[in-house]
């Protein structure tokens, strides 16, 4: 089977970021150590081009931090973890729990999400309201 690889050109061209903020990413462990060559450059492969890809969404979609995305991509793998764990457990009470933890993480990801909206809404709001008064404005000009 082929295992495409790419090169850190390739990779912070796709995305628009500089080969630096790739090796930080990397040095801040946002993204799995990357595997080099033999002369010591790094190689991306598709599964790392696929957590760069959800770790860029994560960040312009909530517009937050990377030290706030570590805490999302850890429940993330979180959740993989219980729901491996889930799928191997025979006894009901066990399950249970692996369910109250998942729904517990999961309630922690949507309250942070919740919290980014509303606060994106209240931004959006007090634009609006400039926007009309300056509506106002140019019709009383015209």
């Amino acid at each position: 089977m082929f295992n495409k690889t790419y090169s850190v050109e390739e990779v912070s061209s796709q995305f628009g970021i500089t080969p630096r903020t790739l090796h930080y990413y990397e040095e801040i462990g946002l993204i799995s150590e990357i595997p080099r060559t033999e002369g010591g450059h790094r190689f991306y492969n598709q599964q790392i081009v696929d957590q760069l890809s959800h770790i860029i969404r994560i960040k312009n979609l909530l517009g937050i931090s990377l030290q706030a995305i570590a805490p999302i991509l850890a429940a993330e793998k979180n959740l993989e973890q219980i729901k491996d764990l889930y799928h191997k457990e025979d006894s009901d009470d066990q399950k249970l729990k692996l369910l109250e933890q998942c729904s517990e993480l999961l309630q922690s990801l949507t309250h942070t999400i919740d919290d980014k909206i509303r606060n994106l809404q209240l931004l959006r709001e007090g634009f609006a309201k400039r926007l009309e008064k300056v509506n106002v404005l140019l019709k009383e000009r015209s």
